[in-house]
Formats: C-alpha cells, structure tokens, sequence
C-alpha cells in the first residue's frame, strides 16, 4: 500500500535510510584521510547497511511531475572517484559481468570500485540535499527518485562493489599480509556503534 506523502518521508524506515545515506556519503567525502584497510572494512559494512535500509523504503508516489534539484556536480563525482582510486591502488580494478553492456560481450568487462561507488554517492547526496532544504513535497518526490534508482541502477552497482570489496579485504590484502599476527585486516576496525550512532534497528513494528 502506497502511503502519503508526509508518513512515507517521516516514516522510521526513511529516517533510518537517510542517517545511514548521510553517513556513507561524509564517509566517501573523506576517503582520502583514511588507511586501505579501515576503508575496505568500513565500506563493506556501510554498504550492507545502506542496501538493507534502501529495500526497505516505503512505497509512494511522486507530486510533482518536474524532478527535484540535483547537487553533484562532475568536479564533485571526480573528486570522489579520484580519491577512492588513490586509496585503493591496484586493488581498485575488478571484472565485472552483471552490467546490461555484458548483452553485448562474451567476457567479463572491465570496473573499478572507484567508479561503482561515485555511481551510488551521486543519487544519494542528491538525495540527502533534497531532505536537508526540508520542503515535504520535494523531499517526498526525491525520495521516489532514489528508491527508484535503487532499483533500476545502485543497488546493482552496491552489490557488485561489494563483490570486489570482499575480494580485496579478504583475499588480495589478506595474501599481501602472508605474516598473519601484523595484518589487522580481519579485526574490527569500526562498530556498529559507530556506523550509525543512535540508530535503532530494532524490528519494524
């Protein structure tokens, strides 16, 4: 059941998804102070985090038919992608068959974790701007938007980021650190707590 505007966009499980979609947002917009490791094991969780939350935003239709603003320039998508792919080095490249190019190409084609996740940033930090102005009727239509995109485009590109990430935490890296006791890429290196600080993710009631 669709609902109205005003309970879809105050509704719990919005809220929920626009703390973690800003969180993962500053998270990628400070890329470049952080370490390979605490990066690769932060995003992995932050990512399954965010698609959990995504497939879980209510259903409900758009008001106005013009789209709402869009704050991601390219300056802004480059600067993303650019400092993911220092961060990652060589670890940024990866294959990839789940893309519609794939219809037309016998062999897996060529990605990097870099792009896959500027791809998400930019639907979801327009997204987030939208909410922040705080006018119900645009905030409502982004939304719309972005569970639509979710569906048609990064949530696709999440889950094979995710893929590649995984590869590179616990295979690439992993064999790079061959002493095992000096390589932390298997502890924690960020909590739940801190993923979503003050977050309830209790059941839905």
């Amino acid at each position: 059941m669709k609902e109205n505007s005003t309970q879809a966009i105050f509704n719990k499980n919005t809220v929920e998804f626009v703390t973690v979609a800003a969180e993962f947002c500053g998270f990628l917009e400070r890329a470049a102070e952080s370490k390979r490791s605490h990066f690769v094991d932060t995003a992995l969780k932050l990512l399954s985090l965010l698609y959990l939350k995504a497939s879980l935003l209510p259903e409900c239709g758009r008001i106005d038919e013009a789209d709402p603003e869009t704050f991601v320039t390219e300056n802004d998508y480059e600067s993303i992608r650019s400092a993911v792919a220092v961060l990652l080095g060589e670890h940024d490249d990866y294959l990839e068959v789940f893309l519609d190019d794939m219809a037309y190409s016998d062999s897996p084609i060529h990605q990097t974790i870099s792009e896959g996740l500027a791809d998400i940033y930019q639907p979801l930090k327009d997204f987030i701007c939208v909410f922040q102005l705080g006018l119900q009727q645009t905030m409502n239509d982004s939304m719309v938007i972005c569970r639509e995109l979710f569906a048609e485009f990064w949530g696709q590109r999440l889950v094979n980021v995710m893929r590649a990430l995984h590869d590179v935490k616990y295979r690439q890296l992993a064999r790079e650190n061959t002493e095992g006791e000096d390589s932390d890429m298997f502890e924690d290196s960020c909590t739940e707590d801190e993923l979503y600080a003050g977050l309830d993710m209790g059941d839905d009631e």
